[in-house]
């Protein structure tokens, strides 16, 4: 005796790509979407006063040579201080 074949029905998709067709999902029925109630979420999004506070600063492209680069590097790392504050303060000089 042959086994029966159970026919399936073929996928049908709206026009965002979505399954319109489902009707439980590994064998557990989908709930009804119109009986849930869905309230928006309390966390996270902008918040006031978030981010990273303004320092008035702003960035400045520069393309320079090897060497220059690794001096102000060797310079910054030895006076403990970063790379932008030491081009700044020889900058500062000119």
């Amino acid at each position: 005796m042959k086994k029966k074949i159970i026919p399936i029905e073929k996928p049908r998709f709206n026009s965002a790509g979505y399954q319109v067709n489902m009707k439980d999902l590994n064998g557990e029925p989908l709930p009804n979407l119109e009986k849930l109630a869905f309230r928006p979420f309390k966390h996270g999004g902008p918040r006031v006063g978030a981010g990273r506070k303004p320092s008035g600063r702003k960035a400045v492209l520069l393309r320079l040579s090897p060497r220059v680069i690794s001096g102000l590097r060797k310079e910054a790392e030895r006076n403990h201080k970063t790379l932008s504050d030491v081009a700044e303060e020889r900058l500062a000089r000119v």
